[in-house]
């Protein structure tokens, strides 16, 4: 009677291994699949810096202002705060007062700069610095330009840096636009997701057929996708190794 009960046990025991390891692990040519419930995919985009001294420009040293009105990134919406502020620099030189961020009804934020300047600033080396508090992190986008007197930009449409693309954290962003293939191995929902990843380190979040950023350290740091499937309830870990490249964005279509 013991003999038999060992020889049921193992036969139960077989057939529950056998169906947990065909539907929580199974591999192909192109990726590997692995069941698990909805990630919580998200890029880690703190940093370590302190809050800024920026200090407001004496108006006396000027001829004249401009005035702009920055909406911020959407991406950057959820980690704003009170204590966030934005300024612009020419050269080594602050030029504005560091402005405080304002929300409307509808949840944008904004914040409203007064440049100082001179009919001299032309061709300047100009930067429009962000400090996000809850991120611990300054985003600087650089470029030259040529001050103009009392112009004023931002209101009548909406002006909206890529601040991201100044994160020192990660220097190195790609643009990628991910398709589908015709054979899909699964019904595509409306809960599935896109991540790309370094090791097991998120690095861009997104959704097939509209561009996402994924960030690098460097142009040499390889990232692979993965790909989740809310009807199969689980991971496609897709094998591809994939590098940032001098296009403005990549486009391609999964293998699984």
């Amino acid at each position: 009677m013991k003999t038999i009960k060992i020889l049921l046990l193992t036969t139960v025991l077989t057939l529950l291994w056998g169906c947990s390891s065909d539907d929580d692990e199974t591999s192909s040519n192109g990726s590997t699949f692995v069941g698990s419930g909805k990630p919580a995919w998200s890029v880690d985009l703190t940093g370590n810096e302190e809050a800024p001294s920026w200090l407001a420009p004496d108006p006396t040293k000027f001829e004249s202002s401009m005035f702009i009105m920055v909406k911020l990134q959407e991406e950057l919406i959820p980690y704003s705060t009170n204590e966030d502020r934005l300024t612009v620099f020419i050269g080594d030189e602050c030029r504005a007062m560091p402005a405080e961020p304002n929300k409307d009804d509808e949840g944008n934020v904004f914040f409203v700069l007064k440049i100082r300047g001179n009919s001299t600033d032309r061709a300047v080396n100009l930067a429009l610095c962000y400090y996000c508090a809850q991120l611990h992190q300054i985003f600087v986008l650089e470029g030259q330009e040529t001050f103009v007197s009392e112009l004023t930009y931002g209101v009548d449409e909406d002006f909206v840096p890529p601040l991201l693309d100044g994160c020192k954290k990660f220097p190195s962003q790609q643009l990628l636009k991910v398709s589908l293939p015709a054979n899909m191995p699964f019904a595509p929902a409306e809960g599935d997701m896109i991540g790309a990843f370094v090791g097991d380190e998120c690095r861009g979040v997104g959704r097939a057929g509209q561009p996402f950023t994924v960030f690098c350290t460097s142009p040499e740091e390889s990232f692979q996708l993965r790909y989740y499937s809310e009807t199969r309830a689980g991971v496609y870990r897709l094998h591809q190794n994939f590098h940032v490249s001098e296009e403005e964005a990549q486009i391609f279509t999964l293998e699984f």
